[in-house]
């Protein structure tokens, strides 16, 4: 069913004054034969035209509208609904067991929700943009997706009806009150519905179609850099501009060559570490100023970021600004909005906690507002700052979504929500330049796109605090041994799961945020934090101090560098609702020599963990035979055919290797990279005619790595010298695993190794 709310009233087509059709008569759309229906209504004068249609695949259907005011008076919208089924009106069809069901609501910002059982669903529950269901049993999958989404609030309506044991769906697009003058016309958002049997490739399918859309830019790079914080006080303890310059000259010095390009300054730049004052250097904490900072940091290869919520500024401000600004602040009824929070750090976390200062929020369609911010970043971008991260942006997403919902705003031609959202985006995404890294953080993320480079679409994972005694870090400055804490393994992990079809789709999916793995951190922690980032294709910034880090730890950090673009898709998203969790993620490798899978089992229960996969979920052959490489345990585990089996002891990760079993020996893995073989190997081949294997591997100058291969049994090493050579014992493999181990000056480093046949045999 349809329905638009306007002025008060809910207009259906069996309400209309008049009705055109174009189409098939039956209403059912084909690929070569859409449907239009144009519907007239007197009580408001306004003529609503919905137009659907099936897209070429045959599996996705497409819903649009216009709204025409033809009256003389303005017309206030609200809902907009595009598909409306109900108990009463049509059914959702999800095959028998429908009710163990599960269905994801995306959240549509940075703090992900998972699936849950459509039995579960609390009455309300709402989805920003996006709706996958998918029921196991039937292996039906149904997705309600907004197709555009850059202008008006787009939302979904999930509710299990118990009584009929049916699910009760309502895609609309909300006005939220928006008048249309007379003379005047609209368009909803666009909405499109996939029928499949498998929910992740659905959402691949729509993040595909989104970006053909839009055609956002892609950042070319995985950008990666340091921000600190983990171990090191820099607000209290240290001086902020020393821990800066200590970790830069470490970083040039310990990971030089791998990519680490960005030095990322937050808050202490600013006087009084106060939201506000962007362009008040604070001089005790960077006593050279920030053009001096900028040059030397360049000289190192290093580019300034900051950090900045351009659209907040504290009610500590000085006066003079607080009221220039005044007149360009959004309000509700009447009254200026204030940020919910009290800004605790700096100097502000000494005052009493009802003192602390409250954040205006900053009107993007305002003239002020965008001298203001234009004024702020062509400042910055003369001192040489190519990164930022834009943070509290719900401040102004209204129900994008968001947490504040204003309802006077300068220019009223622009819809709120997301209309006026973007609007604030486009004066930064201008303002900072096309070479400058632009990433968003705590607000919306998908009604970025277009406009920001990078979206934290998960919360501040590997994060640190300063110590403040009311923050629930104290006495500490960093949370461990809580898999489920929020700066921690299990928010970043679901993270990754419910967002990688997003990433270089829309824009990079900052699933992660900081890289900390420093002692007192487990090695379990750490091998966790590492594989996350080596199969994440995230940005990564890194939370230690390298400056003093242990070198074992610093070893595993070389582990994710350089960083590489793809993203592991989640393989039991859809099988593990709330309250369980996400564990296993699968990442295909290709490169011009070879192909392989990597997969990796999340623990963060008290008990160990088993998992089989299927390798027809892979995409594998179910008849063939592959060799798996246990890459922290570095061990050869066993030649597997049909089905994997893997194990994680409690709280830790398993990450696996493989790769087609071969008649002759074969390079199976490396200790220099997560993904083991895409960075570091730039070639390998297998000469039958001398029985020689050759490979070819890069590395920064002073870096070292091993390289370990497999031969079946039947072979031997022709020439051992400078070889480390291991039988497996076990009498199903006889295997030899071969050890090269490789230095590295600047230069690729060739190897070849020989075999031969072994007579004995």
């Amino acid at each position: 069913a349809f329905g638009l709310e306007a002025d008060g009233k809910l207009l259906r087509p069996s309400e209309a004054a008049e009705l055109y059709w174009q189409g098939p008569g039956d209403g059912r759309a084909t690929r070569d034969a859409p449907v239009e229906l144009r519907m007239r209504f007197n009580r408001p004068k306004l003529e609503w035209t919905v137009r659907w249609s099936i897209l070429p695949d045959g599996s996705v259907a497409k819903i649009s509208s216009t709204i025409e005011n033809i009256g003389s008076d303005g017309i206030k919208l609200r809902k907009c609904r595009l598909a409306e089924v109900s108990a009463e009106r049509g059914e959702v069809v999800l095959g028998d067991l429908a009710e163990r069901a599960v269905a994801l609501l995306y959240s549509g910002w940075h703090n992900v929700g998972l699936p849950r059982r459509l039995a579960a669903l609390a009455p309300g529950r709402t989805a920003k943009t996006l709706l996958q269901t998918y029921n196991p049993h039937s292996q039906t999958a149904l997705q309600l997706g907004f197709l555009t989404f850059d202008r008006v609030n787009t939302e979904h309506r999930a509710v299990w009806n118990k009584e009929k044991a049916k699910l009760v769906v309502d895609s609309y697009c909300d006005f939220e009150g928006y008048e249309l003058k007379p003379g005047a016309e609209v368009d909803s958002e666009t909405l499109t519905l996939e029928l499949s049997d498998d929910p992740i490739r659905s959402l691949e399918n729509w993040a595909s179609r989104a970006a053909e859309h839009y055609r956002p830019r892609i950042w070319p790079e995985t950008p990666a850099g340091w921000v600190g914080w983990a171990w090191v006080d820099p607000f209290h303890v240290e001086c902020y501009e020393d821990v800066v310059r200590r970790n830069a000259a470490a970083i040039e010095k310990k990971l030089s060559g791998l990519g680490v390009k960005y030095i990322w300054v937050s808050i202490g730049n600013l006087a009084d570490h106060l939201p506000g004052n962007w362009l008040d250097w604070n001089q005790e904490s960077f006593p050279t100023g920030p053009e001096k900072l900028v040059a030397d940091l360049r000289r190192q290869g290093l580019t300034l970021g900051l950090w900045i919520a351009p659209f907040w500024i504290s009610d500590h401000s000085p006066a003079e600004r607080i009221e220039r600004l005044r007149p360009a602040m959004l309000c509700r009824d009447g009254t200026l909005l204030q940020s919910n929070e009290r800004w605790g750090m700096g100097p502000g976390h000494l005052l009493p906690p009802d003192k602390r200062p409250r954040m205006f929020l900053l009107d993007p369609t305002h003239p002020l507002v965008e001298r203001h911010l234009r004024q702020v970043f062509a400042a910055y971008r003369q001192w040489g700052v190519r990164y930022y991260m834009i943070d509290f942006l719900y401040g102004i997403s209204g129900s994008t979504p968001g947490t504040y919902r204003y309802d006077d705003y300068h220019d009223r031609s622009v819809i709120s929500g997301p209309e006026l959202y973007r609007r604030g985006l486009k004066i930064v995404s201008d303002a900072v330049g096309e070479d400058t890294y632009l990433l968003s953080s705590t607000g919306p993320t998908i009604q970025n796109v277009g406009l920001v480079d990078g979206a934290r679409v998960g919360v501040d994972y590997g994060d640190g605090r300063p110590l403040t005694r009311e923050d629930y870090f104290y006495p500490g400055t960093f949370v461990i041994n809580n898999p489920a804490f929020w700066t921690s393994h299990r928010p970043a992990t679901n993270a990754m799961a419910t967002s990688f079809f997003l990433h270089r789709q829309l824009f990079l999916a900052d699933s992660g945020n900081l890289l900390t793995l420093d002692k007192p951190c487990s090695l379990a922690d750490a091998q966790i934090s590492a594989t996350i980032f080596g199969i994440n294709g995230s940005p990564m910034m890194l939370g230690d101090d390298i400056d003093r880090m242990a070198d074992e730890r610093l070893a595993m950090v070389k582990k994710c560098l350089p960083r590489l673009p793809e993203a592991a898709r989640s393989l039991d998203l859809f099988e593990c609702p709330e309250p369980d969790y996400p564990k296993l993620f699968h990442l295909p490798v290709k490169t011009a020599w070879d192909r392989w899978d990597l997969v990796a089992l999340f623990n963060y229960d008290s008990s160990p963990r088993t998992a089989d996969v299927d390798l027809k979920r892979l995409g594998l052959d179910a008849d063939g035979e592959y060799v798996v490489w246990d890459f922290w345990n570095e061990r050869f585990d066993e030649v597997c055919r049909g089905k994997l089996r893997l194990t994680a002891g409690p709280q830790s990760v398993k990450l696996v290797r493989l790769s087609r079993r071969r008649p002759h020996p074969w390079l199976v893995s490396t200790d220099m990279h997560v993904r083991q073989g895409q960075a570091e190997i730039e070639d390998c081949s297998w000469d039958a005619a001398t029985g020689t294997l050759r490979f070819r591997a890069r590395r920064p100058a002073g870096e070292r790595g091993n390289v370990f291969l497999l031969a079946p049994p039947g072979w031997e090493a022709a020439e051992p010298r400078g070889l480390w050579l291991a039988k497996d014992g076990r009498r199903a493999s006889q295997a030899l695993i071969v050890r090269c181990a490789l230095d590295f000056s600047g230069k690729a480093v060739e190897k070849s190794v020989r075999f031969a046949p072994w007579k004995n045999q």
